[in-house]
């Protein structure tokens, strides 16, 4: 039996998608209590986030690599967010913040990826 796609919901905001930005995955199990979340950085806005996480999370469901150079390259979060798939358990995006002309992009990333381990913790395995 095959896994449904990837879906997930955007949680609108101020944000503006066209500039560099931080943005967080989130998911919530059926209780809606967040068990894993990631923290990342796009230089070229939403479109990366939006796109490239539903591709390699249906590669790895459907039994595919990650890419050529590095099949079993997929990353922790898109292991989660598989299970998550498999689960019918709620995976969400938000965008946190816009990153600013010659603003550090990966030290505003940091930061939000360390405010975040504190609020959640590691992720914890799906139930």
């Amino acid at each position: 039996m095959s896994s449904p796609p990837m879906k997930f919901l955007e949680i609108k905001g101020s944000v503006d998608p066209k500039q560099p930005l931080i943005y967080l995955w989130e998911i919530l199990n059926q209780d809606g209590e967040v068990y894993c979340h990631y923290v990342g950085k796009a230089s070229k806005g939403a479109d990366r986030p939006r796109k490239d996480y539903c591709n390699n999370v249906n590669k790895l469901l459907q039994g595919g690599y990650y890419r050529k150079g590095k099949p079993e390259g997929f990353r922790p979060i898109h292991r989660h967010m598989a299970d998550a798939v498999q689960l019918s358990h709620t995976i969400q995006l938000s965008f946190l913040c816009n990153v600013a002309a010659g603003e550090d992009i990966n030290a505003k990333e940091s930061e939000y990826q360390q405010q975040y381990m504190q609020l959640y913790g590691p992720c914890k395995e799906a139930l």
